[in-house]
């Protein structure tokens, strides 16, 4: 019984300093309100944007690191917000996500998971990026797609400036709408975005 005890106690200092080595390796360097950012978040999302780029980018390119840190504090911006709307998604809607990029991408899941276990990144790393962004532009869809006026007269400019010889006039016209609509929300979410940045209090530590 004695041994039994000891051996549990041990297990937990274990547990405990090995927590504290954790935090003192990675330490904070950005919160948002009670969320926070740490070197080695940053490391991560430099490590794998340069598995998204075929390692062709230098690890030591501060530009790229600033890419880094404003990618994350966005995607935190983006979740934060996202769970104050309470934005939810269906496993096949990420599922679909998840394969198309990676289909646009040409990357395999067992180079996807090479990468992951080689650099000690959590396995559904890119999987909780696609679920941020997906909810992202379903809560900028949600709040903006009434305000979303199409100019119809610059569309129909846009036709007559085209050539639509061999072509369908109303359906191009069609995708001249869709893409009209989806440049309008690029804007209003780049702008809820911007708002987001002063609704949360962002520090640099």
């Amino acid at each position: 019984m004695l041994k039994k005890i000891i051996f549990f106690f041990l297990f937990i200092i274990f547990i405990v300093n090995n927590s504290e080595a954790k935090q003192i390796a990675s330490n904070v360097l950005i919160t948002i309100d009670n969320s926070i950012i740490t070197d080695a978040d940053i490391n991560k999302e430099i490590n794998f944007l340069i598995f998204l780029e075929n390692n062709q980018i230098k690890k030591n390119n501060e530009i790229f690191k600033e890419i880094a840190i404003k990618n994350l504090i966005d995607r935190k911006l983006k979740d934060m917000e996202t769970d104050f709307y309470k934005i939810k998604i269906s496993e096949k809607e990420l599922g679909d996500k998840l394969y198309n990029y990676l289909e646009s991408m040409k990357i395999n899941n067992e180079n996807l998971n090479s990468f992951y276990n080689q650099n000690e990144i959590e396995k559904d790393y890119l999987r909780k990026i696609i679920s941020t962004e997906i909810k992202w532009s379903k809560l900028i869809s949600q709040l903006y797609e009434n305000k979303l006026n199409v100019n119809l007269t610059e569309i129909q400019r846009k036709l007559e400036t085209q050539s639509i010889t061999n072509e369908n006039p109303e359906k191009i016209k069609n995708q001249l709408i869709v893409l009209e609509k989806n440049q309008l929300l690029n804007k209003f979410a780049a702008t809820h975005l911007e708002k987001s940045k002063k609704k949360y209090l962002i520090k640099f530590l």
